[in-house]
């Protein structure tokens, strides 16, 4: 009887490990992993946009009418969206201490800076447009061609 009494035992400590050792992964993934995981998605998108938007905010006023206004809808809902991602990081000073995560005071810099790129897409300075891209590729740490 003994021995059987150890086996269930066993057993059930080790499931119970399991299951404790699962869930804590899991919640270590969902609060703090994806997180900061779609916050770098969100920088690899306005990369993506900075480039491909580029000849409109380069030349602004002279893109078809339906093209500027989808760039600045676009670069507007990611200034957005990196706002709302980065507010979703529990313990974001922490991270930002151990540099996992940009400074905070980046983020939200490079997204006032993309909603004025947004806001001159129509109707705008070159030159600006080009120090604005710039600016937000240096705050968030993007890498574009010239």
């Amino acid at each position: 009887m003994s021995d059987l009494y150890k086996i269930i035992l066993t057993s059930g400590l080790t499931i119970f490990g399991g299951v404790f050792v699962y869930t804590f992964g899991q919640i270590i993934s969902k609060f703090f992993i994806e997180p900061i995981h779609d916050q770098s998605r969100c920088i690899g998108e306005i990369s993506d946009s900075l480039i491909f938007y580029a000849n409109l905010y380069h030349n602004p006023g002279t893109g078809k009418f339906d093209d500027m206004e989808k760039a600045s809808i676009v670069l507007r809902q990611q200034a957005s969206l990196l706002i709302a991602k980065t507010n979703i990081i529990r313990w974001y000073s922490f991270f930002e201490f151990l540099m996992l995560v940009l400074k905070r005071s980046s983020v939200i810099e490079a997204s006032k800076i993309l909603i004025g790129l947004s806001n001159s897409i129509h109707k705008g300075v070159p030159s600006d447009n080009v120090d604005s891209r710039k600016k937000i590729e240096k705050l968030l740490n993007i890498i574009t061609p010239d």
